[in-house]
């Protein structure tokens, strides 16, 4: 087996597959498979970028989410039907005034 991720990814190992999944990710060629073990700075941050990353998307799937209105719920789904519907807003602040 060999000691970086391209001599790995190129040999018969069953962790071949894995191996070249990850220079599809785009680690380097030339990544030493040390650079990749538990408790390694690399892997730290990988996990550390990877795990962030994953909370962005829920975020900005939640954004997407907000500007339908089968799916929108709270404050998004007032302000979509505000926009639909501008004399609603109207008659909604005139009351919250009053009342």
């Amino acid at each position: 087996m060999g000691r970086t991720l391209e001599r790995l990814a190129a040999s018969d190992h069953p962790a071949s597959l894995g191996a070249a999944d990850l220079i599809q990710a785009g680690y380097p060629h030339s990544t030493p498979l040390e650079a990749l073990t538990p408790g390694s700075v690399t892997r730290t941050l990988a996990e550390t970028f990877s795990r962030e990353l994953a909370e962005i998307h829920e975020q900005l799937g939640e954004v997407y989410e907000s500007a339908f209105l089968d799916t929108a719920t709270g404050e998004s789904l007032q302000v979509l039907v505000d926009g639909l519907c501008p004399r609603r807003a109207c008659w909604r602040r005139l009351f919250r005034l009053r009342g």
